[in-house]
């Protein structure tokens, strides 16, 4: 009797909240600051937080007309995203370069879209629970810890957002089809668009949403069904190879297209079978949680290879079979096309996968989980109808606890590229530089040091790694290895105005140790490629003096 009445409760409670979706709204924004509110104490990161905010003289500044027309008319960091750039500035305008403040807006703009994710299903499916859900699997979820601690990800969070409203606004659309609506639709797009263009895979998603829970493919051929739903978005998909265009030409101004001879297409090919497979055991067990994955320097193992390839198959084999739950074909569909333009075909920078990319295309998983569940507690009997809800609270909870304890990593430069060092689990380039960096920002200069050198090691040729030694080495008084590596920067770089500084550099050296003869040759080099640089003049004028004694 007492179950039975506590049962009886608990479905009293649900019920009532079922009926009032704005305590479940709430709800979420609760756990969102509960869970992400140690952000606030965050420091900005000295990966893209620096070029982003506190070093961008246009965005620093804070909103003016000249900034706003920077944002939309010049690529920076290899990115056309002129939305969040302006988000940046309202940032700057509003509470200047706090860190806090940035972060905190973050954390809102997260507790937001799992607002909008719990509408969107609860209003097209009328599955309240369910798209709860989904909504605080979003919430929770570790891999989505990257895209709200770190400021510079705005972009995606921004992105979602506009995402999520235009699907809003296409079922808006989808009931009364009119062209002031459709424009809506579009106007929604283009501003996903211009805060990430991650968003170019949208109109495919609403073709899925066609499919369900829209069912605008119901009694109707599924092929000229099609052709003519994509013909209805045919000004979204223009919209998105245009967007697709600029961004490359963006990230190729930015240099931050890997060199395709470098990287053939078999190997990104099979990095992206990997990182599906890997993405979607990381959703159930998040694991080797970084800001950085690097690309190995060795081939893959071909045995992981072909068992992510049967993984995939498997998962999609599965699907078919069960088409008839149309939600698995949603799910599915819409965690494989969102993550096309970021899984590598197209390799951008050194990362093989990245946490923050699967921010939107979980959904699907989430929604596959989400009402999996609920379909065997539909069919499951007596008693073990609760087992599946015993499964989703746990796997909540499990996941909060890991989100909880990795934010942690997320304070500061040095824990964030400590804690990628030791998932690494070999030594790095790309993390031993921002390492570095982050040691260096917090005063840590000889262990700063130590991590640079290992970047030389790595790679010998690498000119900024040599040049921050040679800055540190001068400022501890070590002129003869600072003067080495001077030497060595001027030698192996390509750049002028960073080979002039180090030659005038060698040459202040070079007079401080009273070699004024050979501070004139590195005098002399430097007016080469500056002649009239009055820094290399008045010291060449000083050393020929010296020199004539």
């Amino acid at each position: 009797m007492f179950f039975m009445t506590n049962v009886e409760f608990i479905h009293a409670v649900a019920d009532q909240a079922r009926r009032k979706p704005v305590v479940l709204c709430v709800l979420l924004m609760l756990i969102t600051l509960l869970l992400y509110g140690p952000v606030i104490h965050h420091e900005f990161l000295g990966v893209d937080d620096l070029q982003y905010v506190t070093q961008n003289r246009h965005v620093n500044t804070g909103l003016t007309l000249d900034n706003v027309k920077w944002a939309f008319a010049h690529f920076h960091e290899g990115n056309w995203h002129p939305l969040a750039w302006i988000s940046h500035m309202a940032d700057c305008q509003m509470f200047g370069l706090a860190s806090g403040p940035p972060h905190m807006i973050n954390l809102l703009i997260h507790g937001v879209n799992a607002i909008l994710l719990f509408l969107l299903f609860q209003k097209f499916t009328g599955a309240t629970w369910r798209s709860f859900l989904v909504a605080v699997l979003f919430v929770v979820h570790p891999l989505n810890v990257e895209n709200v601690a770190w400021v510079a990800e705005r972009k995606s969070l921004l992105c979602t957002m506009f995402s999520l409203l235009t699907i809003f606004a296409y079922g808006w659309y989808v009931r009364h089809p009119n062209l002031g609506r459709y424009l809506t639709v579009a106007v929604a797009f283009g501003v996903a668009l211009m805060s990430k263009p991650m968003a170019v895979s949208l109109p495919f998603v609403l073709m899925l949403f066609d499919y369900w829970p829209l069912r605008r493919y119901d009694s109707v051929p599924f092929g000229r069904k099609s052709v003519q739903l994509a013909r209805e978005k045919a000004l979204l998909f223009l919209m998105s190879a245009v967007s697709a265009v600029v961004t490359i030409a963006a990230q190729r101004s930015g240099e931050a297209l890997v060199d395709v001879a470098g990287l053939p297409v078999e190997s990104r090919i099979e990095n992206a079978i990997v990182s599906y497979a890997s993405y979607i055991g990381r959703m159930i067990w998040p694991g080797r949680l970084s800001v950085l994955h690097p690309y190995s320097a060795h081939p893959l193992p071909g045995w992981e290879v072909a068992g992510s390839a049967l993984v995939l198959l498997a998962i999609t084999a599965g699907v078919v079979t069960f088409r008839r739950a149309e939600y698995l074909v949603f799910g599915w569909c819409c965690f494989i096309v969102t993550l096309i333009p970021v899984i590598g075909i197209v390799q951008v920078g050194g990362q093989a996968m990245a946490d923050r990319y699967v921010y939107f295309p979980y959904i699907g998983l989430f929604v596959v989980i989400a009402w999996g569940l609920y379909e065997i507690t539909c069919n499951a009997p007596g008693p073990t109808r609760f087992v599946p809800a015993l499964v989703a609270i746990g796997l909540v909870v499990g996941l909060t606890v890991v989100s909880s304890w990795y934010l942690q990593f997320w304070q500061n430069g040095v824990k964030l590229f400590t804690r990628a060092s030791v998932t690494a689990g070999s030594p790095n380039i790309l993390i031993e530089i921002d390492l570095a960096d982050a040691l260096l920002n917090a005063g840590r200069v000889n262990e700063a040091y130590v991590h640079y050198q290992e970047a030389c090691t790595l790679r010998p040729d690498f000119v900024f790694g040599h040049y921050k030694m040679a800055q540190i080495l001068y400022t501890q008084g070590k002129f003869q290895a600072s003067l080495r590596e001077f030497e060595t920067v001027a030698r192996l770089t390509s750049r002028k105005d960073l080979a002039l500084v180090c030659l005038i550099d060698s040459g202040q050296i070079l007079m401080g140790l009273d070699d004024y003869e050979g501070a004139a040759v590195k005098l002399r080099a430097a007016l080469q490629i500056d002649p009239g640089n009055s820094t290399a003049l008045s010291l060449l004028r000083r050393a020929s003096s010296q020199n004539s004694k």
